[in-house]
């Protein structure tokens, strides 16, 4: 078994289940498994997944902050605990109900990073101001300007890398000549 630091903890009601649910986890669905423990969950198996939060990674890996219970009975102690300290419980007594909960969980975490960090990306790109092109000098600046290459979108930031990437501001409009268009 090859444990990793980043991954969800498992528990499972007997040695064989347990190897089955790790040999799939492993092979089919190749997700990380930190930790592992067989019979009822208690306080103290949630408490493993509790490292997925206290590292420096907290939101990239939320949905490793998980345990897995494969046919075991979960303490209500333990569910308390889960729930108070955002670990996600998964119960079931089939392993593919278990994989696909799973599954959702992780993409539900996925799209959220998405959607919180989508207003932080930076698309580069090469600008080059048309001679005569510029209409206004002050703010807001407006000019003409050719992308030579990457893609130009509203919110890129601008920068003179000739000036040590003096940084002008931000596109905030775009205007595109058709007759530029190939």
């Amino acid at each position: 078994m090859d444990k990793t630091s980043d991954g969800v903890c498992v528990q499972a009601s007997t040695l064989g289940s347990l190897e089955a649910l790790l040999e799939f986890l492993k092979k089919d669905a190749k997700i990380p498994v930190s930790a592992i423990a067989i019979g009822p969950v208690h306080k103290k198996d949630v408490s493993k997944a509790l490292k997925a939060l206290g590292t420096s990674k907290e939101e990239e890996y939320k949905e490793y902050a998980s345990l897995l219970a494969f046919d075991v009975k979960v303490t209500p102690e333990a569910a308390t605990f889960a729930a108070e300290n955002h670990i996600k419980l998964f119960t079931a007594d089939i392993i593919y109900n278990l994989f696909d909960m799973f599954k959702l969980y992780v993409k539900e975490c996925e799209d959220e990073r998405k959607l919180s960090q989508g207003s932080n990306a930076v698309f580069p790109c090469i600008l080059e101001i048309v001679p005569d092109a510029v209409f206004r000098k002050s703010k807001p600046v407006v000019l003409g300007v050719t992308v030579k290459a990457g893609v130009l979108r509203i919110g890129t930031p601008l920068c003179v890398p000739d000036r040590e990437n003096l940084k002008i501001g931000k596109v905030t409009s775009i205007q595109v000549n058709k007759k530029d268009i190939p």
